[in-house]
This record gives structure tokens, C-alpha cells and sequence, in this order.
């Protein structure tokens, strides 16, 4: 059973926006905890103050025939402090209206009812909003933070990208003329080993020629240590949409200039 349960964890690595909602949730235990705290202080302190109350009025007409039934329901919900703060939790969450705490409160005094008015304000209004405020704080804090390790790793792999392409450029320049040639290139991109290596990082070895002449951005022959990765960085992977949208615009552009020149002249 085990197992199953950590493979069901295993999941999360599968959808990025599950595992960073578990991430925030698992962030934001700490402040939980927190909150937990701050609200049994709060629980005890009223519930001191209740219990307090209900216990006076009780003793002094427990000796009242018959007992009213005030007396009875008071007990139940403010005899003792656990029960008086099981009856104030209950009251906070919706687990009973809290009118009817209320109504018990109001043959004590009505100061009691005062006091429990204003705790159901504090709590309500000010202590539940007041910790939302608080996790949502540290969720858009975690998605910010997650947002930046994705963006240093990218960076990272991209780093590591280019010094493993500018050792293979040392490599493929054996004269060490700081550029390689065409027949440099396809010497080493024929070698099966290169070939697996490139492949694995992303470069279609398909065409070396093609290749070749993409890499050489200026034409003259031979591919400088800049112009191999900038080109290996640009044909890194699938064509991206802002790569094919660049190239329908710049052959739009050259449809134009070439209409504009095969315009008759008036």
C-alpha cells in the first residue's frame, strides 16, 4: 500500500501545475502552524472569559426551583473550557449558528453577549482574512520563487549547452585557425559518435552541407567560433513559432523588394 501511495506521488512530476499547487501547500505548512497557534491562544483567552461568566451565573441560581432551562444549555456549552472552546470553534467555522451560542449567553449578561459579538467580529472579519491574506502571500511568493529556479536552470543548461559546443569547436579546428572549414565540419559530423552526441543535444545532422552554410552567416567559407554558437543555439531543437513567424516575414519582405524591382518604370 505503501508503494502505491508513492507512486501516486510520482504523479506530480507529470503536471507542472499540480506539482507547483502541492509545492505552495507544502510552503505554506509552516505558516499554518503558525495560525493554528495564534488561534487556540485566541480560543483559550475567550473561552477563560466565558467559562468565567457561565460558571457565576450558574452557581448562583443552582439553587433555583426548578432549575430553568437556561442553566442547562449553559452548561452544555460553556460549563467547562474545553467545552466552552469546542462551543467558540463550532461558532468561527459555521459548525453551529452562532445565534444560538448567543441566546445562552444573553440570560448571563449583557456584557457576555458584548464579548462574544465582538469575538465572532475579530475572528470572522479580521483573523481568518488576515490568514488567507497570509497564504496567499506565500503562494504567490512560491510561485514567484519557482518561476526564478526555472528561469536559472534554463540558464544553466543553456551555459553548459555552449561550453560543451565550444569544446567540440576546439576539437573540430585542427589547425587552429579559430574557424572551421566545410571539410572540417563534415569530417567530424560523420563520425557516429559526434553524430549520437549531437543528436542527443538537440542538433539534426540530417544535411551537414545545409548545416554548414546556415552556420556560416557571412558566406565566406568558414564558420568563426561565434557564428557556431549562435547557430548552434539557433537550430537547437524544434523550429520555434517566432522562428517560422521571422521567416514568413522576411520572405514577404524579399517578395516585395523583388516586385518593386520587376515594376515597370513610368
Amino acid at each position: 500500500k505503501m508503494l502505491r501511495i508513492a507512486r501516486v506521488f510520482r504523479v506530480f512530476r507529470f503536471f507542472k501545475e499540480l506539482s507547483l499547487l502541492a509545492l505552495m501547500i507544502l510552503d505554506s505548512m509552516r505558516s499554518l502552524i503558525w495560525a493554528l497557534i495564534l488561534l487556540s491562544i485566541i480560543l483559550y483567552v475567550f473561552a477563560i472569559l466565558f467559562t468565567q461568566f457561565s460558571t457565576d451565573f450558574i452557581k448562583s441560581h443552582a439553587t433555583a426551583q426548578p432549575v430553568p432551562r437556561q442553566l442547562s444549555e449553559l452548561e452544555r456549552q460553556f460549563g467547562t473550557v474545553p467545552l466552552t472552546v469546542y462551543s467558540l470553534l463550532q461558532a468561527m467555522l459555521g459548525g453551529m449558528s452562532w445565534g444560538v451560542a448567543s441566546d445562552a449567553l444573553r440570560e448571563v449578561h449583557w456584557g457576555a453577549v458584548g464579548l462574544f459579538f465582538f469575538y465572532i467580529f475579530f475572528t470572522m472579519l479580521a483573523f481568518l482574512n488576515i490568514t488567507t491574506g497570509v497564504f496567499v502571500d506565500n503562494a504567490v511568493e512560491t510561485a514567484r520563487t519557482q518561476r526564478d529556479f526555472l528561469v536559472q536552470k534554463e540558464t544553466e543548461l543553456k551555459e553548459r549547452y555552449l561550453a560543451e559546443m565550444r569544446d567540440l569547436f576546439v576539437v573540430m579546428d585542427e589547425d587552429g585557425s579559430g574557424t572551421v572549414s566545410r571539410e572540417e565540419v563534415e569530417n567530424h559530423f560523420q563520425d557516429p559518435r559526434v553524430k549520437s552526441y549531437l543528436s542527443a543535444l538537440g542538433l539534426d545532422l540530417a544535411d551537414t552541407e545545409r548545416l554548414f552554410s546556415l552556420l556560416d552567416v557571412d558566406g565566406d567559407g568558414d564558420v568563426s567560433i561565434d557564428e557556431f554558437l549562435e547557430g548552434c543555439l539557433r537550430l537547437k531543437g524544434l523550429a520555434r513559432s517566432i522562428d517560422v513567424q521571422h521567416l514568413l516575414m522576411e520572405f514577404k519582405k524579399f517578395n516585395r523588394t523583388v516586385a518593386a524591382a520587376l515594376a515597370p518604370q513610368h
